[in-house]
């Protein structure tokens, strides 16, 4: 009996031992598909898509061929490998751009441990399988809710001169509360609440310039872009409720008062903008699906210029940590935030950089120029649509 079963019993000594290596080659065969596809999609959005199937194809063998991985191998189970790589690319051209996807298959015959030999096993074929995808000059369907400061210091004045008046209220933290005849002088610098007009501005002609689907004089405005905004100050004013295009977002943000006032409450406006976007509110996706957008990206861009303000030092503290809390869902959401601490206080700069999504979508912008241009990149972001894997 002994005789007969020592074959078995070694058998599965062996496979114990293999079992452990084999998942480990799995996950670096997956390990290198992905990095594999990602590489290559990667490489046809950067070539504006003027790389050919056949070029995107071998850039992907190349990659999978010097992967740290591979240089482990002998030459013969390397080839084996390079045998066994199976690579699909696609395109698509739409009138709302190109798009490119890549998928490959890598297979792996590795050997057993000898033991295993003796239960007739030599070898176990492993595999991994990924896909990628990629778009270029396609824009980006995107939902976009702005989340903006109206409170009183935005009527405080920027060090950016306006060469297109002699005089103008200037006001300032010491000044502020007096009549504009008292703080009127030369020269005449731009305040805050013009400069975030601008930026805003900016950041919708630079989306309309990169949304393929834009028609300044359309109903809708576009196919692939939605916009909302909603002010603030120690209160939340009516908000501009999403929308094709940015026309009617742009419109609200222009119309906000060259010299607001009031205290620094972002709370309920950021919720607004949260509840809208929420994954749970089918509306933004029901309104994408209609214009055949698959998938669309959701972002909050949240702007002060100051901390939050209560009615004593333990509210200040009870709203900051509730901003805090509606950015902590909101990403937890998926929900991508880009935050704008413009001229503000070291407190309002930490919870701006606490809510960003990441520390590049965080801006600390200190004049006319630097929040325009902080707008500017925001949305050159947001219509970017990255090289991603899917599978």
């Amino acid at each position: 009996m002994t005789a007969i079963t020592l074959p078995l019993l070694m058998g599965f000594a062996g496979a114990g031992l293999e079992l452990t290596k084999a998942m480990q080659v799995k996950h670096d065969l997956q390990n290198i598909a992905d990095s594999g596809t990602l590489a290559a999609a990667t490489s046809f959005r950067i070539s504006e898509g003027k790389k050919s199937d056949a070029e995107l194809i071998t850039e992907t063998r190349n990659f999978l061929s010097n992967a740290e991985f591979m240089q482990a191998m002998t030459e013969d189970e390397k080839k084996d490998i390079l045998a066994n790589i199976g690579t699909v690319a696609t395109r698509s051209d739409t009138s709302k751009g190109k798009s490119f996807q890549i998928a490959t298959t890598v297979s792996y015959n590795m050997p057993l441990n000898p033991l295993l030999g003796l239960v007739g096993a030599k070898s176990i074929t492993l595999s991994a399988t990924s896909t990628s995808e990629s778009s270029f000059n396609k824009g980006a369907a995107m939902s976009m809710y702005l989340v903006l400061d109206r409170s009183g210091s935005m009527s405080f004045k920027t060090d950016t001169i306006d060469k297109s008046k002699t005089s103008c209220p200037n006001y300032t933290a010491s000044n502020w509360g007096q009549t504009q005849a008292k703080v009127t002088s030369s020269p005449c610098y731009v305040n805050k609440s013009t400069s975030l007009k601008t930026a805003v501005s900016y950041l919708v002609d630079t989306l309309n310039k990169s949304d393929p689907t834009y028609k300044a004089s359309g109903l809708p405005e576009s196919d692939m872009v939605r916009t909302g905004a909603v002010a603030y100050n120690d209160a939340s004013f009516s908000a501009q409720t999403l929308d094709w295009g940015t026309k009617k977002a742009n419109t609200y943000v222009q119309a906000i008062p060259q010299f607001p006032e009031g205290g620094t409450n972002a709370n309920a406006a950021l919720n607004v903008a949260y509840d809208a976007l929420k994954q749970s509110n089918t509306t933004e996706s029901k309104a994408q699906a209609e214009k055949k957008n698959s998938s669309f990206q959701r972002y909050i861009v949240l702007m002060t210029d100051g901390e939050m303000t209560g009615a004593s030092a333990a509210w200040n503290a009870t709203i900051d940590a509730q901003v805090r809390a509606t950015c902590t869902k909101a990403k937890a959401d998926d929900i991508r935030i880009f935050t704008i601490a413009f001229m503000a206080p070291d407190k309002g700069k930490s919870l701006l950089q606490a809510c960003a999504t990441s520390a590049e979508n965080y801006y600390a912008p200190e004049n006319m120029e630097q929040i325009v241009a902080a707008f500017g990149d925001i949305a050159k972001k947001a219509s970017s649509e990255m090289s991603r894997v899917t599978n």
